[in-house]
């Protein structure tokens, strides 16, 4: 029994270290992910003029996963007018899918930028806007890879060597 217990203490905390690196690496594709909807949407409002709410489908169907389900509810709150708030709008969306991402609270933060900017002002302001808005996502993009390069085998280890470390105190 006693070695059973060493054993899932070793597994679990050697887990833990790949779970963070992991949760991490999907951090990293998450971003890409919304740096390409907003290029996306930035596309569709300064060549094709489509409307705010049109742009935001456009960019639901050209992307997967979490992403796309923001970018779904916001069109829907976008056509529904729940209320006539953008920022609310854009904040119901991303907070509703919160739980498909693995972001930190700086890429939200950069994420509910885009309600302050968006709908109520002229073509190229938003254009303007938006690309400010991606500059900032690939700053943290670049630094969170920079940071998961440097760090990724370090919590792996980390996380076998704690196991090792407790199950060394165990026996």
């Amino acid at each position: 029994m006693k070695l059973l217990g060493i054993i899932v203490a070793f597994i679990s905390c050697s887990m833990c270290g790949f779970i963070i690196d992991w949760n991490e690496s999907k951090r990293i594709k998450e971003l890409e992910k919304f740096i390409y909807a907003f290029e996306i949407l930035k596309a569709e409002i300064d060549y094709r003029l489509t409307p705010l709410h049109e742009a935001a489908i456009y960019a639901s169907k050209v992307t997967i996963e979490g992403v796309k389900r923001v970018f779904e509810a916001f069109a829907s709150e976008l056509e529904n007018k729940t209320t006539t708030d953008l920022n609310k709008m854009w904040e119901i969306s991303l907070n509703t899918n919160k739980g498909y991402f693995h972001l930190n609270k700086e890429d939200y933060t950069l994420l509910y930028e885009f309600s302050n900017t968006c709908g109520y002002l002229d073509k190229n302001m938003q254009k303007k806007n938006i690309d400010m808005l991606v500059r900032k996502l690939q700053e943290e993009l670049t630094q969170s890879k920079h940071k998961h390069q440097k760090n990724a085998k370090l919590t792996k280890y980390l996380g076998v060597l704690v196991g090792a470390c407790i199950s060394i105190f165990l026996i």
